[in-house]
């Protein structure tokens, strides 16, 4: 069984072909064997059962209920739905919201957020409420889709053919982001309105290749350094380091880190990034019920000592609250915006790929500051608290008051 620390939620997974007649309890036997009730049984492909236990009690009443619906369902059954469906039920039961199983499609779009790279076109799909249009919400720059001319307010309205609109958007992204289309050319089929509102629909025949996430972003602001995070992934420990070579400059007085919107990743990510920023001690301490305790520590490598504001908001979540959190603890920066999220707990994704198929995750630590202080349902108090109010149009960075606070108390510490 393999695993990897993860804080975000996800989608992704793989299936095992299982015989007709023992499609439900199959199931939910195979994730209890997935789950080491009865790991020697699995090796040598025996049922063992405890008489009372859980394992016996699960296997009897999946096998009532698949007696039930073979003798008096009307309608069609369909094994892969209900298997899933069992399987989902089990974990669901747990009453987690973070805990999750994930069939083998979600699994696979799980892991491929958390590895920082996937097999697509480049794009941000964003589907409308009004008349469920799929339109393009974000090119990558130099990604398949750019390269063959898609370009943002595109609708999708087909792919390979296949009249996409009115699906749901998750169809779609499935249609076009798989493994199996590497190096496929796909035609997809947009409508563009021009700038006389005239529209036009076009074909393009898109490379799908393996994109890398980008989820680290510059900018400079006269003499601050600006950085935002979108999320913590593989991909985002390199890329931070890369701009923070660059805010290392002299001619640059401080950073600004932006983890608004950030709904958490990989928490050795997030390690590694702290570890960039402070010098040796306590970053964050966890609890589990398989390993107890331990503590991570920043190796004082490297670090930064130049003021450190990082903004947050109500949706900043997890490993970004571990991140912006433990730098405020350790009096490395201040936090400027609103209360975060407050997801203080950890979860852990578990391939199932040898046993059942897909892949699950489990609630299994919490997480401490450094201090021993739990945000977990509580979130991070900014310093100084101001709520970013959208305006109509395009972003303004001139309209942004956190940011231009952050900026502001780069320049002059005593400004707030």
């Amino acid at each position: 069984m393999s695993f990897m620390y993860a804080f975000q939620n996800g989608e992704g997974g793989y299936f095992l072909k299982i015989n007709k007649k023992s499609f439900i309890f199959g199931a939910v036997f195979g994730i209890a064997l997935a789950l080491g009730l009865v790991s020697t049984a699995r090796f040598f492909g025996i049922h063992l059962f405890v008489p009372g236990s859980a394992s016996q009690q699960m296997y009897d009443k999946a096998k009532a209920v698949e007696k039930c619906i073979d003798s008096y369902y009307q309608g069609d059954i369909e094994d892969e739905k209900l298997i899933d469906g069992g399987v989902k039920g089990m974990v669901e039961a747990l009453g987690d919201k973070y805990s999750q199983y994930f069939t083998e499609q979600e699994y696979k779009e799980l892991m491929s957020g958390i590895n920082g790279s996937y097999v697509g076109i480049g794009v941000t799909l964003r589907q409308r409420e009004e008349d469920q249009a799929l339109i393009v919400q974000q090119v990558m720059e130099d990604g398949p889709a750019a390269k063959a001319g898609i370009k943002a307010e595109d609708r999708f309205i087909s792919v390979d053919g296949t009249d996409v609109q009115g699906k749901n958007l998750d169809e779609v992204i499935a249609m076009i982001k798989s493994e199996d289309n590497k190096e496929r050319t796909i035609t997809i089929g947009i409508e563009r309105t021009g700038e006389d509102g005239q529209k036009e629909q076009l074909e393009k025949k898109v490379v799908c290749k393996e994109v890398k996430i980008v989820s680290v972003h510059t900018k400079q602001f006269d003499d601050v350094g600006y950085i935002q995070i979108t999320e913590f992934d593989k991909e985002t420990a390199g890329q931070f380091k890369v701009a923070l070579e660059n805010a290392r400059n002299e001619s640059v007085k401080g950073l600004v880190i932006d983890v608004r919107d950030n709904g958490g990743g990989s928490l050795e990510a997030t390690i590694q990034m702290l570890d960039e920023l402070l010098p040796e001690g306590e970053l964050i301490s966890e609890k589990s019920k398989k390993d107890g305790n331990k503590v991570y520590h920043s190796t004082n490598e490297t670090s930064y000592d130049k003021p450190i504001i990082v903004l947050i908001n109500e949706r900043s979540a997890s490993a970004s609250e571990v991140f912006a959190g433990t730098l405020q603890a350790r009096g490395a920066a201040k936090l400027v915006g609103t209360k975060s999220f407050g997801k203080g707990i950890v979860q852990t994704v578990f391939s199932l790929e040898r046993s059942c198929g897909g892949g699950i995750k489990l609630t299994t630590a919490e997480y401490f500051l450094p201090g021993g202080k739990s945000i977990h349902k509580k979130g991070l108090d900014p310093d100084i608290n101001i709520e970013y109010k959208k305006p109509e149009g395009d972003y303004d960075p001139a309209k942004d008051e956190p940011l231009q606070m952050a900026l502001k108390l780069i320049k002059n510490p005593s400004a707030e």
